[in-house]
């Protein structure tokens, strides 16, 4: 339809001997709502922080004088481009009614004009605006309906352009909502930047023109883990709730690709936990926590997940106090992964059903074992006791611990060190510095740290060592500042086949797209893991009879099978592929027990008999 206009109105301009000049520039960016106010004649100075980005497609050098942007819905223009203003072919130019605002908060070197009468650009969808450029002799080259239903949104906390995506960088592909996209930081080319008394993501005067290759695996990963960051702003608007479901439903179906073990939520699950009016958006607190129940059970009897209990989860809307509805919503007993009495990883709570100060065990299939905590937002001391003694304990002295928690770690990489704590619970919580000084740093174990909450650009990492030389890995991620309640993005931190690489890397099922600056795709390093053979599947650095045996008695095994159980390739299944690699890794073993082995042709009929029982019935294996 839009673009059925937009050859109409061209049609329209030949017609009247106003045809275009030049088809090369389009508009490619639109900062429309920066956080704050856009504009304030009356402030000293006075500022307009709104701009567009205009690029040229096309495969010369075009003479841009005289041209004009401008609301040609209601025909109103700024002031004509300066004499001898040019674009070159594959350039851009960010056209501004204030260049002193423009490169105090963007920064200077950015290929930019001022000019006068910069239309005031509308922030709400539906109202009749277009951001035209029109040339020398008024014909208008493009022109962009931006606030049509459909179109991305700017309506976070933080201020964002919109931006074209690479592969539509044409005059008719610009007509469609579907080939823009909500700037975010680290996304082509995109920047998050804190200036001048705001925060917006943009790329003014860049555009990027190769798209994304889609979203793998990397192909080192033996496994892999899901963080989810706060998910309060989905479950508080029916706007936005849609998108809370389609990243649960996105870690379920690609539970097998990406190899993932569990999932980790990192608090502030609703915006408010008891309150029946809402602060924000059009749900009541009742309503958000069940909001947020549907979204995660989703991946009931699927995956594992843990979740920490933020200061939106407390008190009536912010920690008030200690009450929460948490436990009410979520039990265990919800998904047989989590369940102790059904197998699952919760191995303990600090107050009997209460999931706000648990742990759990996590077994990965490259033999890595993690001790994950989960605990309050600004724990009480009594729960830092409780998880010193937890985490003390000598079963736990080879695992991998983790703290899961709601706020510990600051985007400018520091530990949130609140004095006096903000918080009526800060009387008797613990803030990131004094859960390090307190617990963390005090236990050779623990190696990473995880935590929400925050704003700015919503990312950190820090590298420490513990008291002991232990290096821990600490990291804050949140996104509950963009539009649309945060753009759905989660992170996926892999694990990696040398073990002891985890690899972090951001992506968004909901814009489809990943992050690739340093801050949100990087690799850190934990304790290595001792390196066995595929096949070595009881870990004692021989393969052998022995090893045969585990995978006799787990033979069958499909879907959550582990190393240990035998699964030598990583497919969660016990079977013949398997059978293969220990007779693989066997034969190029120098082993004392090569006599208990049997000889190959022994073992190709025990596994055709063994493939022979299964198919026929009763799964009952006899051993030979």
């Amino acid at each position: 339809m839009l673009i059925a206009k937009k050859n109409f109105l061209l049609a329209g301009l030949m017609l009247f001997g106003l045809a275009r000049v030049d088809a090369s520039i389009i508009v490619s960016e639109i900062m429309f709502n920066p956080q704050g106010t856009d504009l304030d004649a009356t402030a000293v100075p006075p500022y307009n922080r709104e701009w567009v980005e205009l690029y040229n497609n096309g495969s010369t050098t075009i003479d841009l004088s005289g041209w004009q942007f401008g609301d040609s819905q209601d025909n109103d223009w700024a002031t004509p481009f300066p004499v001898g203003t040019t674009l070159g072919a594959g350039q851009a130019l960010v056209v501004t009614g204030d260049a002193a605002s423009f490169d105090a908060h963007w920064g200077t070197g950015i290929n930019r004009i001022q000019v006068g009468s910069f239309p005031n650009l509308a922030n709400t969808i539906g109202t009749n605006e277009g951001a035209g450029i029109r040339d020398q002799q008024g014909a208008i080259q493009d022109r962009v309906r931006y606030q049509e239903l459909g179109w991305p949104t700017a309506n976070g906390s933080d201020g964002n352009s919109i931006y074209l995506l690479p592969g539509a960088l044409t005059l008719t592909a610009n007509d469609l909502a579907s080939n823009w996209r909500p700037s975010s930081q680290g996304v082509y080319g995109a920047k998050f930047r804190s200036a001048a008394g705001q925060e917006n993501h943009g790329s003014p005067g860049f555009v990027a023109t190769v798209p994304q290759t889609p979203f793998a695996p990397d192909p080192n990963a033996a496994w892999s883990m899901v963080v989810m960051p706060d998910t309060q702003n989905y479950s508080k608007s029916t706007r936005d709730l849609p998108i809370f479901s389609q990243l649960t439903n996105w870690i379920k179906d690609n539970k097998e690709e990406y190899k993932i073990q569990v999932v980790l939520q990192e608090g502030d699950i609703v915006n408010q936990n008891s309150q029946v009016e809402p602060t924000s958006g059009d749900q009541s607190a009742d309503q958000q926590w069940v909001n947020a129940k549907a979204a995660m059970s989703i991946l009931n009897g699927q995956l594992p997940y843990i979740m920490a209990a933020g200061n939106h989860d407390l008190g009536t809307t912010s920690a008030q106090n200690r009450n929460t509805q948490f436990n009410t919503y979520f039990k265990a007993s919800d998904n047989p992964l989590v369940d102790p009495a059904q197998g699952g990883i919760l191995k303990g709570y600090q107050v009997p059903g209460e999931l706000q100060n648990a742990y759990f065990e996590l077994h990965a299939p490259d033999g890595r074992d993690l001790l994950i905590f989960s605990l309050e937002f600004w724990p009480r001391q009594s729960t830092i006791s409780w998880a010193n003694q937890i985490a003390g304990l000598p079963k736990y002295a080879d695992y991998t611990a983790v703290l899961l928690t709601h706020s510990y770690l600051n985007p400018n990489n520091t530990r949130a060190n609140d004095t006096p704590d903000g918080y009526p619970v800060g009387t008797d919580g613990n803030d990131g510095e004094e859960m390090w000084n307190e617990l963390v740093k005090l236990h050779p174990n623990f190696e990473m740290t995880l935590n929400g909450h925050v704003g700015g650009d919503g990312v950190g990492y820090l590298k420490s060592t513990a008291t002991q030389g232990n290096v821990v890995n600490q990291m804050v991620f949140n996104s509950q500042f963009e539009t649309n309640g945060g753009n759905g993005w989660i992170r996926v931190l892999e694990f990696l086949n040398d073990g002891k690489t985890v690899h972090v890397r951001t992506y968004s099922p909901f814009l489809g797209l990943y992050r690739t600056d340093a801050a949100n795709d990087f690799t850190f390093t934990l304790s290595q893991l001792p390196m066995f053979a595929a096949a070595d599947f009881n870990r004692d650095g021989f393969v052998d009879g022995s090893d045969l045996a585990l995978w006799k008695s787990n033979f069958g095994a499909t879907g959550t099978a582990t190393v240990q159980m035998g699964d030598a390739n990583g497919d969660g299944a016990v079977d013949g592929a398997d059978f293969l690699i220990w007779q693989r890794d066997v034969a190029g073993a120098a082993t004392a027990v090569q006599a208990a082995v049997p000889e190959p042709s022994a073992l190709m009929l025990m596994l055709l008999s063994l493939v022979a029982l299964r198919l026929r019935g009763p799964r009952v294996l006899v051993l030979v």
